[in-house]
Formats: C-alpha cells, structure tokens, sequence
C-alpha cells in the first residue's frame, strides 16, 4: 500500500504525483489544497476524484458557465440579484431562473469538478493536507472523473515541455518499451495521433529521447510524463551513444508559431538616437518603473483587460526583446536604467505568468471586479445519487424500495422531469398501486419534458387503468410519433 503524508507541499511532491499516490492508496477521505488566499478541498472515494470545494471565485459556477458562452453576462448579473434577492445558492438561482435545465446543470457540475482539480496543476508552490474517513460520502458519486485523463490534461495545460523532459531526463539515454500496463491505460488516454505515434514507438529498439521525437504535441508529451510516472515504460538496457538511434542532436520541435515567436523575439531592438542613447526606451522604462505600484497586469503589459491570448503572448515577446540586457546595451542606457528595466521587466514577467494561463487570468479577472458565489452541488448530488440507486431496484422490479430514494430525489430537485417520472410509474407499479398520486408525478413531468416518450408511454398505461382510454390512446400515439419503438 502506498504511504500518503499527512502534510507535505507541492514543491517537493508535485501535484499529479500526489494525485497518483492517492490514487494508488485507494485513498478515502479529503485532501484540501492551499495556496497563499486560495483554499481547495477534494473528495476522494477509491482514490478518484468524487467531489471538490473551492475559494476562488473564478470557479464559481456562473463564471464557468459566462466562460463558455452558455449564459450572457446580463443573465450572470439576473443570477447574482436573483442570489442576493432570495438569499439562494448559484444552482437554484439558475434552475429557478430557466437559464439551465437541470441536467444541464449536473453536467457543469461535474465538469467543475474537472477544472477545480486541473487548476492546480498550475501552482508553483502550495500546502496540502489529507483527511482520511472511514465512511467516504456517496452524495457525490454522480461528480467521478477519471483520473489519468485529469493528469494527462493539467500536465498537457500547465507544464511546459521543459518541466516534463526534466522529470523524464535520467532515462532518456535508455532504451525503452512498453509494458503491459499501457494497454490498460492506453484507453483512458486523451489521445490524438502523436500519442498513438509515440505508444507505437515504445517496441524496444529506441531510446526513450528519440521515442519521444515522435511526442511533438503537448498532449503527447503529457502522456509520456503518465505512462513513465504508473509503470508503463521499461528500461531494460542503455544504449551506446554510437548506436544510430542514439541520437542527441534532434529537436523537439511542438510548433512553427512557437519557433516563429522565438525568432521574432532575438530580431534587432529599438534603434538609439545620435548620441547613442535610445532616449524612447529609457523613458519607457522610467515611467513604468515609477508607476510599479499602480499598474495591474494588463497595464503592465500595455493591454486591454479582454485582449486574446496571443496579443497577450506577443506584449511578452516585445517586451522580453526591449528590456533583454543585449538589447539595452546596444541602446546605451545607464545602469540604474538597467537596473529599473529588470524590475519592470520581473513585473511583466509575472503578469505574463498569470494572463498567459487561462485559469489563472479568471482567477486574477475575478479579483478585480467579480461576486464571490457559490451554487448547491450537494443537493444535486444526493439527489442523483438516490435517483441511481432507485434506477437499479427499479430494473429488478423492486418498485417499493425505489419510492425510499425517488421520494427524497424529487424533494432535493423538483424540476427534474426524469425524477417525476420514475416516482410516478414505481408509485403505479408497486403493490398496491398508488395510482392517482402516480399520474400526478407523470404528468409533472410531462409538463418538465413534453418530448419524453418514456414518460408519455408509462401515462398512457397508467391512464388506461383508471379507464381514461381516449386519453390514454392519444398520449399512446404521442408516444410513438417521439420514438416509433417505443413499447
């Protein structure tokens, strides 16, 4: 069994490998994750990811949602009134609102999960502590991920390829092939063709550096850093440095935009006036180092706060090609201006760091203007959680026993039309039937989800019971113009 410390940083076990540890401990129990203000807590059950809790308001679930374009900011701004208004969660705001259906909403949930833990593949330094419970909470079990595919992700997001080639560096002279273990996690990969490129190059006759020629993608490369870190990669003998595949001078080359953007930043820099002083830059440097304390990153960078990535990418390379000490030399600044230029360019540096990630710029976004909100993910979770378990008494015809999770189901979310309608038909199936209080639950959520065959289907039977045969005939064919199988 794997040893977990009860408390370490990420500095010395970095975060996936932690994960990897947790995951091999079968770990039950919370691990919380702390970094300077931000305070993270993740759910494990068998080692996997069920739940996670979160300070940053980045993460809430209405910026997530205003991130991928699936509410307005205007409807954003309608859920916070409506949040402060009724004294409500984020969730119930957006059920109670219509902006979501709730199976919309279980799935931004459970994704946020996803990106609760990939964030923190981006930290450079860190505490964490783990819990361990006896009795794991199942209220969650709805929010599993699985976690090579979260570890190949943040790896593939947050690590450069150098940080990846480091871990992997003792081992590159050596030759390398795969074990059996990549077979079975070869299909939790997040795979394109340089992944299945570089697994088919795992046969034994290369080294581990020239196998990972063929890792030219990001992703690629994160799977390598996986395969390495759960065993996946054997090293049984070293290769000599005259064999041909050994070969030290290849490059791994990820983009034609990377080496385009590295090339554009070593061209000529600012050109200096007659006394061979460039007067412009030195009073650039000035003025910003002056204002230090007042400029925010996007300032600092020359930018507008809702500027694309790559304007963003591009400031940093203009910068880096101003402020590089060659570049200052040629332009004959004083060392005190030198000096100046490093501190701003560290400033710009720093902001490059938090706008050029993605999450960290919500993160940094939110601070500047955004509501710190939440939302009611443990009602949605207990109550899918007893919608499942109902699920599988109802396949095995113990409709009794399903009423004791589908009762408390519509309970914790009752605009859910999938919930109704297995309370309604377990409530006709059961012995003795409950008929009218049955057809109540039906047709609530035929009013949900009026294109549900399954719930026109089960009515039109219930209907025909209680002798309403025009009905139960109409809501029958309505049944099958939906789904022609039906019944």
């Amino acid at each position: 069994m794997v040893a977990i410390p009860e408390s370490g940083s990420i500095q010395d076990l970095p975060f996936p490998r932690l994960l990897l540890d947790v995951h091999r401990a079968r770990f039950d129990g919370a691990l919380r994750m702390i970094r300077d203000r931000a305070e993270k807590t993740f759910i494990f059950q068998g080692g996997v990811p069920i739940f996670a809790e979160s300070n940053l308001a980045s993460e809430t679930l209405g910026v997530q949602l205003l991130d991928r374009g699936d509410i307005t900011r205007e409807e954003h701004q309608q859920v916070s009134a409506y949040m402060k208004r009724k004294q409500c969660r984020e969730g119930t705001a957006l059920l109670e609102l219509g902006l979501l259906e709730p199976k919309a909403l279980f799935v931004a949930l459970k994704d946020q999960v996803r990106h609760r833990v990939l964030d923190c593949f981006g930290w450079a330094h860190g505490k964490f502590t783990v819990e361990p419970t006896d009795t794991p909470s199942e209220k969650a079990q709805p929010f599993r991920s699985d976690l090579y595919a979260l570890i190949q992700e943040g790896i593939e997001v947050h690590w450069n390829p150098e940080r990846v080639l480091q871990d992997l560096a003792p081992n590159m002279e050596k030759c390398v092939k795969r074990t059996r273990r990549v077979s079975r996690v070869q299909d939790r990969l997040l795979a394109d063709d340089s992944v299945t490129e570089f697994i088919d190059a795992l046969d034994g006759t290369r080294t581990l550096w020239r196998a990972m020629q063929v890792a030219k993608t990001p992703r690629s490369l994160a799977a390598a850093w996986l395969l390495d870190a759960v065993g996946g990669l054997e090293y049984p003998e070293r290769i000599a440095s005259s064999d041909p595949n050994a070969d030290p001078d290849v490059e791994i080359v990820l983009t034609d935009a990377v080496v385009e953007e590295e090339a554009a930043a070593k061209s000529t820099g600012p050109a200096p006036d007659d006394s061979g002083i460039d007067v412009v830059l030195t009073q650039e440097i000035q003025d910003k180092f002056e204002r230090l304390g007042e400029l925010d990153h996007y300032e600092i960078l020359g930018l507008a706060s809702d500027a694309p990535a790559q304007a963003i990418r591009k400031a940093y390379l203009d910068a880096a090609k101003r402020y590089h000490p060659d570049a200052l030399a040629s332009a004959g600044v004083d060392d005190e201006t030198r000096q100046c230029a490093g501190k701003v360019f560290a400033a710009i540096g720093r902001a490059h760091g938090v706008l050029g990630n993605p999450v960290a710029r919500r993160d940094y976004d939110a601070q500047l203007g955004s509501d710190d909100t939440d939302f009611d993910a443990e009602r949605l979770a207990a109550a899918e959680t007893n919608y499942r378990k109902a699920e599988i008494l109802m396949r095995v015809g113990n409709f009794q026993g399903a009423l004791e999770y589908l009762r408390p189901a519509v309970d914790l979310w009752p605009e859910e039309p999938v919930y109704h309608a297995a309370l309604g038909w377990s409530l006709f199936k059961k012995m003795p039937s409950e008929l009218e209080e049955g057809r109540a639950h039906l047709e609530r959520a035929l009013e949900l989800d009026g294109r549900s065959a399954q719930t026109a289907y089960w009515l039109s039977i219930l209907l025909k019971q209680l002798g309403e045969t025009v009905a139960a005939a109409n809501l029958l064919a309505r049944a099958r113009e939906i789904d022609p199988d039906i019944g």
